[in-house]
């Protein structure tokens, strides 16, 4: 089986990569620049990974690398958080439309396309549903999964915690009722290739900010001294420091990242175990065994 990965080089698509790989399918990964996509040589050498131009039409692809017609396509694509000089119409519908416009012209048994849990209204959440509307557009068949945020090696969420960890105990603590279902990037990565059609969520075991940073503390053998930090004071916070410099949607230092982390990442209807065939591998898990922060790592 051959799978099309746009956004291969991103924390998700590199184990999607992975994965198919894992599987024995032929994973084709649409690279803006092949140096910086992390790509496995070895897998490159045998064939089994073939990099390709972001941008390539389906003759080039077919003539030029090898795709044959009817891969599975897989879109990844997109960007987590806010910084200055992004064009969301760009990075997001413009993205979305790009990769249907592949997907029916290589006859694609299936279109997946990774989103967010979306619940706010702000230009990030606009452009992330545009590209949704633009995948349900494609006239072959399509899926689309709504994921809570993942963790992993090099994710953006626990590896930033364990950093600021590092640095000091001291860790500003807001929102801590908020609600999360944070996933394994690797039951993410299956749950797409899984994925055969419609419209799904999917996240981990349910907990809130505040015992995720308890659990990472424990786990880094630390303990954290707060301070505690009124909504109205983070809002401060946020606003200061704007531009997505300093933080991701979990740690969200510009204005709407703070309005969308209040909002939880909550799965109404968990579709992971289904497809999966299990449960989801839990955080405390990761924390104690992997993660790179952990006491005596």
């Amino acid at each position: 089986m051959q799978v099309l990965v746009a956004g291969s080089s991103g924390f998700v698509g590199r184990e999607v990569v992975r994965q198919a790989l894992l599987a024995d399918c032929q994973v084709f990964a649409l690279v803006r620049m092949q140096g910086e996509a992390h790509l496995d040589e070895a897998a490159v050498a045998s064939g089994q990974l073939v990099p390709v131009p972001f941008g390539a039409d389906a003759e080039v692809l077919a003539t030029g690398f090898g795709l044959d017609t009817s891969p599975i396509v897989i879109n990844c694509a997109g960007v987590v958080r806010e910084r200055p000089g992004i064009d969301l119409d760009v990075a997001e519908p413009g993205v979305a439309e790009e990769v249907v416009r592949l997907a029916e012209d290589l006859d694609a048994r299936r279109l997946v396309h990774l989103s967010p849990l979306l619940k706010t209204d702000d230009p990030f959440t606009r452009a992330k549903r545009q590209a949704e509307d633009g995948i349900r557009r494609c006239r072959k068949p399509w899926a689309i999964l709504r994921a809570a945020p993942a963790w992993g090696a090099g994710d953006t969420l626990l590896d930033e915690v364990g950093a600021w960890m590092m640095r000091s105990p001291a860790i500003p603590r807001f929102l801590e009722d908020v609600p999360l279902q944070p996933l394994d990037v690797e039951d993410l990565a299956k749950a797409l290739l899984a994925l055969q059609a419609g419209e799904e969520e999917v996240g981990g075991a349910r907990l809130t900010w505040g015992a995720l940073l308890e659990a990472a503390a424990s786990a880094a053998g630390k303990k954290l001294m707060g301070p505690h930090l009124s909504r109205n004071t983070a809002l401060r916070f946020a606003r200061w420091f704007g531009g997505g410099r300093f933080g991701s949607d979990l740690v969200p230092f510009t204005e709407d990242g703070f309005r969308r982390h209040g909002m939880g990442y909550e799965v109404a209807d968990n579709a992971l175990p289904s497809l999966l065939g299990r449960e989801p591998r839990t955080v405390e898990d990761y924390l104690a065994t992997e993660w790179p922060y952990r006491a005596g790592a």
